[in-house]
């Protein structure tokens, strides 16, 4: 391998990781075979259940900014 998979940067036969973004080599080959033999059960569970954190996580953080701005133009209108 002459090329990272991820950024294209260029790395050594003997590097087991990018030195530019920290990919695994092996795990990135391991991923790409399983994906190839059409074995996604390790990952589409991982991936619905991340999927709905990742939604409850940023409704709760826009809810946070949201309120925070109010709270400010409320502070700010009383001065």
């Amino acid at each position: 391998m002459d090329h990272c998979p991820k950024c294209n940067a260029a790395v050594n036969d003997a590097d087991k990781e990018c030195p530019a973004c920290g990919i695994f080599f092996s795990k990135w080959k391991e991923r790409e075979d399983n994906v190839a033999s059409g074995n996604l059960s390790r990952y589409s569970g991982l991936a619905a259940a991340t999927s709905s954190e990742f939604n409850w996580t940023i409704l709760i953080i826009v809810c946070t900014v949201v309120m925070g701005i109010l709270y400010y133009l409320r502070m700010k209108a009383g001065e």
